[in-house]
């Protein structure tokens, strides 16, 4: 009969579940203005059902809102946006466009909770730009899946995805790997399964980070153009399912 190390909790396997992204694609593409918009043209209210769900409770983790804005210029046009969180402004920029180009505009907003307010806005230095695209998903990061203990031995990203997964309009997209962490500190870039032997989750990235929305673009916007792809986007790489067993310390249950 196998006796399990009492120094060790027992496996645990920490299954998770995303939502689908939130698509629109317009039958008709609407003229930007030539000048910052009162009302931006995206908006999303975060809500309870667009969380990712977890097999069992986490003593942490931190979510990222993927706000995704697109559509195309006929001149070429320079295109702001602004992010705007809960009527806030987060982020704004600029993106050149050539002409008979698409372009697509990822607003990555970190930390986001239910009843936040997402935002975009766009305008265009030409009056013959339009958008016709829209998306919303939230995903995961910085996860901790226990208070104490804190060691996990081994912890192993048994099944991993990429998200988010865009349907609509001609849409292509480029992979971005997921960062395992340990103390804090970058361990592995990974694209698929991986099992690593050790793994300790600190206080500020826990086990991983998402790479777009997290690592990198954190409350700021990723922005690509293509002269025949619409949404022409990133997507995450992603764990499904973390199988673990962690290491008790002295005195803990």
């Amino acid at each position: 009969m196998t006796r399990l190390n009492p120094a060790f909790t027992s496996l645990k396997t920490l299954s998770i579940t995303y939502q689908s992204a939130k698509e629109t694609l317009l039958s008709t593409p609407e003229t930007l203005p030539t000048s910052e918009p009162a009302t931006p043209q995206i908006g999303y209210t975060v809500a309870e059902s667009d969380f990712p769900t977890f097999s069992f409770q986490l003593y942490q983790r931190i979510f990222v809102g993927v706000v995704v804005g697109a559509g195309k210029v006929t001149t070429a046009a320079t295109i702001s946006y602004r992010m705007k969180k809960n009527g806030s402004s987060v982020y704004n920029s600029t993106l050149s466009v050539s002409a008979n180009y698409y372009y697509t505009i990822m607003a990555f907003f970190l930390d986001v909770k239910a009843g936040d307010v997402l935002e975009l806005a766009l305008w265009s230095s030409q009056s013959d730009s339009s958008w016709d695209y829209k998306a919303f998903q939230v995903q995961v990061t910085r996860i901790i899946p226990f208070n104490k203990p804190r060691l996990l031995m081994p912890c192993n990203f048994k099944a991993m995805i990429s998200q988010p997964a865009l349907s609509l309009g001609n849409p292509s997209f480029s992979l971005q790997n997921l960062l395992t962490q340990h103390l804090d500190q970058t361990l592995f870039s990974i694209s698929a399964a991986k099992d690593i032997e050790v793994i300790y989750a600190k206080d500020t990235y826990g086990i991983f980070r998402i790479n777009y929305g997290d690592n990198s673009y954190s409350n700021s916007a990723a922005t690509r153009t293509s002269s025949s792809y619409r949404p022409y986007y990133y997507r995450n790489v992603i764990p499904t399912s973390i199988v673990m067993r962690a290491l008790r310390t002295e005195g803990q249950p």
